[in-house]
């Protein structure tokens, strides 16, 4: 079985009680924001860089939240992710409207946390602890699906 490994750098953007999620376009899950790092930037240039990418707006990653571990299966290949999750500042989004993806095969929208299982937001383990840092929670994460 192929493995493939993911570096990636996530950000929470959040307009109140909305955090932003993004999908592949025809996918029925969801994730945050933000994508994979690249040999040479920190991992707070990588948010700032894939936010910029995605939705073409400036962006600050503010408080380090914690890193997520994901493992899954798919198409007989055999994918493991770390990522790193931050806080991430954007001026000029509200949750009153899905901002404009600049990338063809993903979409935005917003979502309160009560809402995160119907969109399936993945990895799965991240949807409780975003709901606690909502409710001002703020150690720093370390979760995994692994045993």
């Amino acid at each position: 079985m192929q493995k493939h490994f993911h570096l990636r750098v996530r950000g929470i953007v959040r307009d109140g009680e909305h955090i932003l999620l993004a999908r592949v376009k025809g996918k029925k899950y969801s994730f945050l924001p933000g994508g994979h790092h690249e040999v040479g930037e920190t991992l707070a240039q990588t948010l700032v860089r894939e936010l910029h990418e995605e939705l073409g707006v400036e962006s600050v990653a503010k408080n380090y939240l914690g890193v997520v571990e994901n493992g899954w299966p798919e198409d007989g290949e055999y994918h493991y992710e770390v990522n790193h999750i931050f806080e991430a500042e954007v001026s000029g989004l509200r949750a009153s409207a899905s901002p404009a993806s600049k990338e063809d095969h993903i979409e935005f929208f917003w979502s309160r946390a009560d809402e995160f299982e119907r969109f399936d937001l993945r990895p799965k383990m991240i949807r409780t602890l975003i709901a606690n840092w909502m409710k001002g929670d703020t150690r720093i994460w370390q979760e995994s699906n692994f045993e």
